[in-house]
């Protein structure tokens, strides 16, 4: 994700989309050829600390059945959140270099770890953003956990109708145009929200619905997210 200017934000975690500003503040020495988490979880393993927390097999030691289905190596550094392996929630060290890799890779600002799937991440993003009553433009073809999103925060939907490929009858993504008819309809909307790629792999024109979102929330001198 990336946050500018209060008047005028963008969160995205998209390849080639941010500019890396935020990279010149790390306090990391970054290098694309470390994996800090899984460097932390062998260096962890080696110093053979006796389990009394989750997960209940004890790497293993607990669960022999377990252990012969996933492996020793697997179960092994199926470990607890501790101090030598960082906070997800709070990460301040081997996480956050992890994620500082993750950002500077795709070209973000920011990039952030999340699990379970991207549920949390979409809901996350969303709730960021909008709030009660707030109208935020989205393609029809959305995930779930977007619609749950806006259920939670009570942000009401402006719906983008995608087009549909007939040969292969699959769903594509959102129309440039569209979504500007969408934001010039809807001038009070705080958010544009894009799948990208979708789940059948297209891709929409991200760059210009940026760009575009961009230029009228400036037009309106208010802000006008792009969440994708």
């Amino acid at each position: 994700m990336q946050a500018e200017n209060p008047a005028n934000r963008i969160l995205y975690a998209d390849k080639g989309t941010g500019n890396g500003d935020a990279m010149n503040r790390t306090r990391f020495k970054l290098d694309q050829n470390r994996a800090p988490i899984h460097e932390a979880l062998e260096n962890f393993r080696r110093m053979r600390v006796v389990p009394f927390d989750v997960p209940g097999h004890k790497r293993g030691r607990g669960n022999p059945e377990l252990t012969e289905f996933l492996g020793q190596k697997c179960v092994g550094v199926d470990v607890n959140s501790m101090k030598p392996l960082d906070n997800l929630c709070h990460p301040v060290s081997v996480i956050r270099e992890a994620e500082e890799l993750a950002a500077e890779a795709f070209g973000a600002s920011h990039a952030f770890l999340m699990v379970g799937g991207t549920t949390s991440a979409v809901q996350g993003m969303i709730l960021s953003v909008c709030k009660a009553g707030d109208k935020i433009i989205l393609p029809r073809n959305v995930h779930k956990s977007a619609i749950n999103a806006l259920v939670l925060c009570g942000a009401v939907p402006v719906y983008v109708n995608p087009e549909v490929n007939g040969d292969l009858g699959i769903s594509l993504g959102m129309d440039i145009h569209k979504v500007e008819k969408a934001i010039e309809e809807n001038p009070d909307a705080v958010a544009v929200l894009v799948n990208n790629p979708t789940y059948y792999g297209i891709c929409s024109d991200l760059r210009g619905i940026v760009k575009l979102a961009h230029e009228k929330g400036d037009r309106k001198s208010t802000r006008l997210n792009s969440v994708t």
